[in-house]
């Protein structure tokens, strides 16, 4: 399949956010203004369709700049940025937070209609994450500069679409 095949292939499935696939489900995905590369987050079930014990979330690179591909996110990209850390964990909800910013927490569980998703409260109303957009400008690779992040996703009542913009706060060292 061609770059071009890939992507393509890779959007219907982001879009279809739900749709099982090999066991695992595409959750959401970070898009950054450096370029047009993303981090997709998907979700590992077992097999009695509950979250993995182990690892019940990861995530790979989505490299829309040079193949199309899904890549594995390298270990420095893990663990200082895109990673996230499970705080707690029952046999059918997650919660955890992004390791670079712990001020919002997320929660995994199932929605109205039985399907996984993340959830996150978005202005003062609990919300079904669908994309988050980073906007960076300068800054160095251990700390860029994120003026912006742009959250993304529905509410289950009415199914309405929800966009919380604000400027993320992060602890001096």
């Amino acid at each position: 399949m061609n770059g071009f095949g890939s992507v393509f292939l890779l959007v219907g499935c982001l879009c279809l956010a739900n749709v099982p696939a090999s066991g695992q489900e595409v959750l959401f995905s970070i898009e950054r203004s450096l370029n047009k590369d993303q981090i997709v987050y998907f979700l590992h079930l077992d097999e009695k369709g509950c979250p993995k014990r182990e690892d019940p979330i990861s995530l790979l690179w989505l490299d829309n700049e040079h193949t199309g591909e899904l890549v594995p996110v390298n270990w420095l990209k893990k663990k200082f940025g895109y990673g996230i850390q499970i705080l707690s964990q029952t046999s059918d909800e997650v919660r955890f937070k992004f390791v670079s910013y712990e001020q919002k927490l997320f929660t995994l569980k199932k929605d109205v209609l039985g399907n996984y998703g993340v959830f996150a409260t978005i202005n003062n109303r609990m919300m079904k994450i669908s994309h988050v957009f980073l906007k960076i400008e300068g800054g160095t690779f251990w700390k860029p500069n994120i003026t912006e992040v742009t959250v993304t996703g529905f509410t289950e009542s009415a199914n309405t679409r929800i966009l919380e913009t604000f400027k993320p706060y992060f602890h001096a060292d």
